[in-house]
């Protein structure tokens, strides 16, 4: 009976609060959240992964642009490997404490143009933490209109493999300068697994993404204690370019990417430098922070409510208009996915795209993406392709056994892509 009503419940959170459809994936449903940060805590630039029965926490953090205080509360979800809600598991077999506690940690803005309450919360805490290991969906809701505001996807591994992987050129020819593919392999000494074929999953995500993410992805041989996927499973990812960067942490002086700043008493715009395509321009190795973004300010000293909101012109020199598709601007600040506030116009006099949206003071790492009209995405056509690009590479290893009523995620292991390999 308590499962049946655990369903029941499942269900009316699929079919969302206030009209609203719960997408089980990073997602922003309010256009007046802004900045969401999800990570390990003291580690901004953190994959949201945190082991099993570990010491450690990971930390939410959200700008309200509307101001005031709001009820915010959160509650987590076990999910399987597919990031479906587990169908076999209740609230009491994952869960210690109570979901739908309130957010308590919030402060409003300091001194800046544009008003807003800045939100933190870290889990696991005293009223909230889980007991088994997996995927999870962290949902917010605003208490107030039960409208659902953040939806942020975490991990829970139960380290009990180990992961070997290394990066080679793609095996076909015409992609052997373009892509990046990887060769992975896992040791299980320590820990029998009855028929690995059947029982393993992989997921592979590139810098972060789960839009290009490989899934699903079983082993082929199995020897000894060695579980080997071979080159048939074709693990390739585009290489892509480094990214494009703009450093916005100060609005007294033009940062990297900077062309001009302009200041009024009620509006801050950020005019970033014109871009080009990148796709036939000699590659160069430098530092990123792999699409992800950092808030910060070098004027003040607590940026989450000191830190000013601009808004931020891109442009982009494209002779041609693309007349089948979109162009926009994305990175870990649009969750990675096309966003209305980011889409860009063409013109035509000018002959470059161009829009802008809003902005904290920080770090931005950024692409231009085509979203043609069947729905497929491109960022090769603006950032252009190389193998030597530094990506990280997060492999996280699923287990449905025949035993368990859920899928356990056993190990993750994470790297970078080294130039030269």
């Amino acid at each position: 009976m308590m499962r049946y009503r655990y369903i029941l419940l499942l269900l009316s959170w699929a079919l969302g609060l206030n009209g609203q459809e719960l997408i089980y994936d990073n997602h922003i449903y309010l256009d007046h959240i802004k900045s969401v940060k999800f990570h390990i805590t003291d580690l901004p630039t953190s994959e949201p992964i945190i082991d099993l029965n570990s010491s450690g926490t990971l930390q939410l953090t959200f700008d309200d642009i509307l101001g005031g205080d709001r009820d915010y509360t959160y509650k987590i979800i076990h999910c399987d490997k597919d990031w479906n809600p587990s169908p076999n598991v209740s609230e009491m077999d994952y869960l210690t404490g109570f979901n739908d506690e309130e957010i308590r940690d919030y402060e409003y803005s300091s001194g800046t143009i544009v008003d807003y309450t800045n939100y933190s919360l870290q889990i696991p805490n005293d009223d909230m933490g889980w007991r088994l290991s997996g995927n999870y969906v962290l949902i917010i809701t605003d208490d107030e209109s039960d409208e659902i505001a953040i939806t942020r996807r975490f991990m829970v591994p139960d380290r009990k493999v180990s992961i070997g992987s290394r990066i080679v050129r793609s095996t076909r020819l015409n992609r052997m300068l373009y892509d990046q593919e990887i060769e992975m392999w896992i040791d299980n000494k320590n820990y029998p697994i009855g028929n690995p074929q059947s029982e393993l999953y992989i997921t592979v995500l590139q810098n972060g993404r789960w839009d290009n993410a490989y899934t699903n992805v079983q082993p082929k041989v199995y020897t000894g204690n060695l579980i080997t996927f071979d080159r048939t499973s074709r693990l390739t990812f585009t290489g892509y370019n480094e990214f494009r960067g703009v450093d916005l942490r100060t609005f007294r002086t033009r940062g990297f990417g900077v062309h001009s700043i302009d200041i009024y008493e009620d509006e801050l715009n950020y005019i970033l430098q014109l871009d080009e395509k990148r796709g036939n321009v000699l590659f160069q190795n430098y530092e990123d922070i792999n699409g992800d973004f950092l808030i910060q300010s070098l004027e003040y000293n607590n940026p989450h409510i000191r830190g000013e909101y601009g808004n931020t012109y891109f442009t982009i020199y494209a002779p041609d208009q693309i007349l089948d598709g979109d162009v926009y601007v994305v990175g870990a600040f649009t969750d990675w996915k096309p966003s209305d506030e980011f889409r860009l116009q063409y013109d035509k006099k000018k002959k470059v795209y161009h829009g802008n949206g809003l902005l904290k003071q920080g770090y931005y790492d950024y692409q231009y993406m085509i979203q043609y009209d069947d729905g497929t995405i491109d960022c090769e056509h603006f950032e252009g392709s190389h193998y030597a690009t530094r990506n990280q590479y997060h492999l996280l290893v699923y287990q449905r056994s025949f035993k368990e009523r859920y899928d356990e995620l056993i190990s993750v292991s994470a790297f970078e892509s080294i130039l030269g390999f």
